[in-house]
């Protein structure tokens, strides 16, 4: 199972101010469970840098696409069947959105509802093309300072490697995304440069087992003892691309 195209989103760091992704896999022991990504923009709102944009000044609400979609079934099925299908997909999704402009926040979080490993890998590759106002409104606050770049938001897939059992959990760094990674690395990026907290990334992984042993000496065991959390900034990014590999054995 792949997860998060474009390591870690580097076309996106390099272009926002100060900016936290959190994204949180909650796992049954079906290897079904529920995956979130969640953003926190409200330094770059407060920067005034979405001057441009007043369509979402006071919002503050969930979207959940399964009841959207259950209310207009009967507009839905006079559509062609390629299009019936394509808003099918996103029956999975719900969106939580927090907008003042006053106030200067921005928060969103994308929820969705996987059925096994193979499932969750299209978390990404569902919503493509999909025509999301909200989703589109995250997408020019992304490209705030670059407009050269589009689709930002979506190019976050395609980068872990994830296995899940009973047993034992992995995530480790696809081999095309190493590569990429290696490729593009900032050799001038130094823990004490000031970017280096620009972007704050953190994995958060629930599990139904305890956990027994974790590999990754950077890994946070939850209280509950089963869970991990992993939170890396921009220099420890870029200097290992596999920061966020670990094996988690559970008892």
């Amino acid at each position: 199972m792949k997860l998060f195209k474009s390591l870690f989103i580097l076309t996106l760091i390099f272009n926002l101010y100060s900016c936290e992704v959190v994204q949180e896999v909650n796992f049954n022991t079906d290897q079904s469970g529920q995956y979130s990504l969640g953003f926190d923009l409200s330094e770059m709102m407060s920067m005034g840098l979405d001057s441009e944009s007043d369509s979402m000044e006071q919002i503050d609400s969930l979207i959940v696409f399964s009841d959207i979609l259950e209310s207009k079934k009967d507009s839905i099925a006079k559509l062609s069947l390629e299009e019936q299908n394509k808003l099918k997909e996103l029956e999975a999704y719900s969106f939580y959105i927090k907008s003042d402009t006053t106030s200067g926040q921005f928060k969103m979080k994308i929820n969705y509802d996987f059925k096994d490993l193979e499932d969750l890998a299209l978390f990404g590759e569902k919503l493509k093309d999909q025509d999301i106002k909200e989703l589109n409104d995250l997408n020019q606050k992304l490209q705030a300072t670059d407009k050269s770049k589009p689709n930002m938001m979506l190019n976050i897939s395609d980068s872990f490697d994830t296995t899940f059992n009973k047993d034992k959990f992995t995530l480790s760094i696809s081999q095309e995304a190493l590569e990429k990674a290696e490729k593009e690395k900032d050799t001038t990026m130094t823990a004490d440069n000031p970017m280096a907290n620009l972007m704050r990334f953190k994995l958060r992984y629930n599990f139904p087992y305890r956990i027994k042993n974790v590999s990754n000496e950077h890994a946070k065991i939850l209280s509950n003892f089963k869970g991990i959390e992993i939170t890396a900034n921009l220099y420890q990014m870029v200097s290992d691309p596999k920061f966020f590999d670990t094996e988690v054995e559970f008892e």
